[in-house]
């Protein structure tokens, strides 16, 4: 009997030890991996698209306005530490909640029979198949940053949601790979929003165009993400203040102005929530545009900026408590 159980239990360890080499050689495919936007390629030719700007503004200070990104302490401070941790940490756990969740696959067939019920629908519009791909690729884009820039202002507006949201803006220095500082809990949340935007409207353009929606159209949505990955968004977490001016910047947000949003200032709260486009905090009254001599502070001012990885997983739960407790003492209290 201890023989058999032995022999389980080595089984168990060995399975859990290839997968967890191969979930850690994952981490470091992400850097090669044009799909994420730590990726190498990306920071490279953000620096590079950033150094052209800066040397046509500013000339002789070029390289002195990038040197702040080259510092071996912005790398490894605690903030940045911390980025790393939650990076490695979620990539282990997240994959143990997404399967749990409602797939692509399954959400779409649904909507599909959903929407195939209403007579909205009978009747498939003829397009060709570059007029559909373009139309798809253009409400998916629209539809996707839309979603990203809402669910982001809910994240600050609902207390419940900023709790977890607050990890993220608990870094005191920022880094490219600050992005990946996120609760699993907001992890989530963009799942299903992820997961909502690109359901309904694949189930919507395949029984509008019967045949027309590839794969290869579906793909084809990205390319907006690649050449905004390519031009500098990694520069978004980061020490460089880099304005597109005020012009450009009421379409489309800069790294100057995703700073402004980081900023522990009160005269920045609750502004450019953006991820690719300006218009939505335009609409929103949310709009602050950013300068390439800015000095920001960032942080949330609270214990949480120093706190270590295991404590940022666990502390928006504490605070969640005690706010429970607080709320429930003040009910009985005026029963």
């Amino acid at each position: 009997m201890s023989i058999e159980l032995g022999g389980v239990l080595s089984s168990m360890i060995a399975g859990y030890s290839e997968w967890l080499v191969i979930e850690l050689s994952g981490i470091f495919s992400d850097l090669t991996n044009l799909k994420k936007r730590v990726s190498l390629p990306y920071l490279l030719t953000g620096i590079l698209f950033t150094y052209v700007i800066f040397y046509l503004r500013y000339r002789a200070t070029a390289i002195e306005r990038l040197k702040p990104l080259f510092t071996l302490t912005l790398w490894t401070n605690r903030s940045a530490r911390s980025d790393y941790g939650l990076w490695i940490l979620n990539r282990l756990i997240l994959p143990f909640i997404y399967p749990k969740l409602i797939t692509k696959l399954t959400l779409i067939t649904f909507l599909m029979y959903q929407l195939g019920r209403v007579e909205l629908f009978e009747v498939s519009l003829a397009l060709s198949d570059w007029q559909v791909m373009t139309l798809f690729s253009v409400s998916y884009f629209l539809l996707d940053d839309f979603s990203r820039f809402y669910t982001h202002r809910l994240m600050h507006w609902w207390p419940f949601l900023w709790q977890f949201h607050r990890v993220h803006h608990s870094a005191t220095v920022l880094t490219p790979f600050t992005v990946l500082r996120t609760h699993p809990i907001e992890g989530v949340l963009f799942y299903l929003r992820s997961l909502a935007v690109q359901s309904v409207l694949v189930s919507t353009f395949i029984i509008l165009f019967p045949g027309q929606v590839s794969l290869f159209m579906v793909m084809g949505v990205f390319a907006s993400t690649f050449v905004f990955n390519l031009l500098g968004a990694n520069l978004r977490h980061s020490p460089i203040p880099l304005s597109y001016g005020s012009k450009i910047e009421k379409w489309i947000i800069s790294p100057a102005q995703h700073q402004l949003h980081h900023s522990r200032d009160k005269a920045h709260y609750d502004c450019n929530f953006g991820v690719v486009l300006a218009i939505w905090d335009r609409l929103f009254s949310s709009w602050a545009k950013g300068s390439d001599s800015q000095k920001l502070l960032y942080g949330t001012g609270t214990s949480l900026d120093q706190s270590h990885v295991v404590m940022l997983y666990v502390e928006p739960f504490i605070s969640l408590a005690r706010s429970g407790v607080s709320s429930l003492r003040r009910l009985i209290k005026h029963r």
